[in-house]
Parts: C-alpha cells; sequence; structure tokens
C-alpha cells in the first residue's frame, strides 16, 4: 500500500445552499492544501447542467485539468466514472460512459473505477465485453462491489466478473458498500489478491451509504488498513463526502485538513 491519503474530488463538494462545486474549481483548493493525489469524480457529468456532458463546451474544462496536472504537481490516479441511472437506456447511458472514457484517455487517468450493471454474472460479462473497444488502452477498468443484494457485491462476484474477461480489468473495494452488506473487509481484501486496483474508503452505520470519513461509522479500520498493507498496491483514496454537504464553504480548509489528520491515523494502522 502506498504511504500517502488520495481523495476522490468530491471530499469538499457542497455548500449550504447546495450549490455544486466542479472539479475545475476544487482541484486547485486541494493542490492548494496539500491534497495532490486525486481521483476525479466524472459522476459530475450526471448533473444535467454540467458542461462535461458536451464535448465541446467541456474542451477548455479538460484543458484546465490538464493544465493543473502539471502546473500543480498533481497526480490523477484513478477515476469514478458516471453510472447508469434507473430508468436510463442503455444507450443514453453508453453514450455517456464513453465520452468519460474521452476525457480519461485526455488526461492518462491510469484506473477508470466503474459500477457493475444491474444484472447477473453473466450479463455484465456480456455488457463488459461489448465495451471493449471504447475503453483506453491507458486505463484499466476497477468494478465496484454494490451495496444491495440484487447488485453485484461480493468478491466472488467481482472475481468471476473479471476473470472471464478478454481484457484486463480489476476490482475497487468500496467499504461503505462492504460494510452495508456486512462482509468481512479484511477477507474481501484476501480474496482479491492483486486483482484489487481501487479503493473507495468510506465510513457508515452498516445500514446506510453515508460515505463518512473513517471513523464516524463502525469499521474496524483496525483491521482493514493492515489487510490493505499486506497485498493492496494502491492509495488509500477517500470516497466521502456527505459528512461535509451542510458545512458553509468557509470551512473547507478545515474539512482538507480534518481529512488529512485521519488519514495520518490510518496509514499508522
Amino acid at each position: 500500500m502506498k504511504d500517502k491519503i488520495s481523495t476522490n474530488t468530491n471530499l469538499v463538494v457542497f455548500n449550504r445552499e447546495r450549490d455544486m462545486r466542479t472539479m475545475q474549481q476544487l482541484v486547485p483548493l486541494y493542490a492548494e492544501n496539500g491534497l495532490n493525489i486525486l481521483d476525479l469524480n466524472f459522476c459530475e457529468m450526471m448533473n444535467p447542467v454540467s458542461s462535461l456532458k458536451d464535448k465541446n463546451k467541456a474542451k477548455s474544462y479538460i484543458e484546465s485539468l490538464k493544465r493543473y496536472k502539471s502546473e500543480l504537481g498533481l497526480e490523477y490516479i484513478q477515476c469514478h466514472l458516471p453510472y447508469k441511472r434507473n430508468g436510463e437506456s442503455l444507450e443514453d447511458f453508453n453514450n455517456e460512459l464513453f465520452l468519460a472514457l474521452e476525457y480519461v484517455e485526455t488526461l492518462e487517468i491510469p484506473v477508470s473505477v466503474i459500477h457493475p450493471i444491474k444484472a447477473n454474472i453473466e450479463q455484465n460479462i456480456e455488457y463488459f465485453e461489448s465495451i471493449k473497444s471504447y475503453v483506453p488502452s491507458s486505463t484499466r477498468l476497477a468494478i465496484e462491489n454494490m451495496e444491495t443484494f440484487d447488485e453485484i457485491h461480493s468478491v466472488k462476484d467481482l472475481l468471476a466478473i473479471i476473470e472471464k474477461l478478454s481484457y484486463k480489468a480489476g476490482i475497487c473495494l468500496d467499504t461503505g458498500h462492504a460494510n452495508i452488506m456486512k462482509e468481512d473487509i479484511p477477507s474481501f481484501i484476501e480474496k482479491a489478491g492483486g486483482n484489487l486496483i481501487a479503493t473507495h474508503i468510506a465510513d457508515n452505520n452498516a445500514k446506510e451509504d453515508q460515505h463518512f470519513l473513517p471513523g464516524f461509522g463502525n469499521i474496524e479500520w483496525e483491521k482493514v488498513v493492515p489487510a490493505l498493507k499486506k497485498s493492496y498496491k494502491g492509495y488509500i483514496n477517500y470516497e466521502a463526502m456527505f459528512f461535509s454537504r451542510n458545512l458553509p464553504e468557509m470551512l473547507s480548509k478545515e474539512i482538507i485538513e480534518l481529512a488529512k489528520s485521519i488519514g495520518s491515523w490510518l496509514l499508522s494502522l
């Protein structure tokens, strides 16, 4: 496991008026406050007013993210691709997904986290084979464990999918989802082995997907982190955002400092 913390760009995302701040606005804030290893959240594209939904409108946006990478000394270690919403057609979803993958290629992001579709193992294998030609050779898909029984949620099912694909994919462990599903998280990590290539680190009460920072829920991090240190080669990567949703923008730096302090604790375990 790497000895630094990374974070999804949603760590500081809402202000009290619920106005979303974009990655274009947030990335410099993270860099300024010492978080320079980032997971870009392209779920931002799911916002109807996002400029990322239009390739032409997004050109300057993506160029700025690329410029930040070099000018601010950032590392984009992974991203979160958009996911299919209930009632959305597969065609509409794929159009959004394929555009996000173009951005991934431009920004040279090595790992792209993706949700499995709401279907069985065989249908997921078929789906991921169908999008193979749209996945840039420069990135590797990491399929995420989900949080309901009617979705792909176990390490066994994830392994069954990636082992049947004709291209190399891996697994993203979402600790919050695993906690809801009462998974033995250290065992999940051990079974995933070298296939574990990304993490979504968040805490919760084992009932709701609360996306808290570690320590604010009931996950036993004293067991999880040592398991990661044994076999995982990537970063502890936060996907924690809802804990700060009612805090004002003026506390953004304090939120980041709290996340960094908790990160230091996790790395010490």
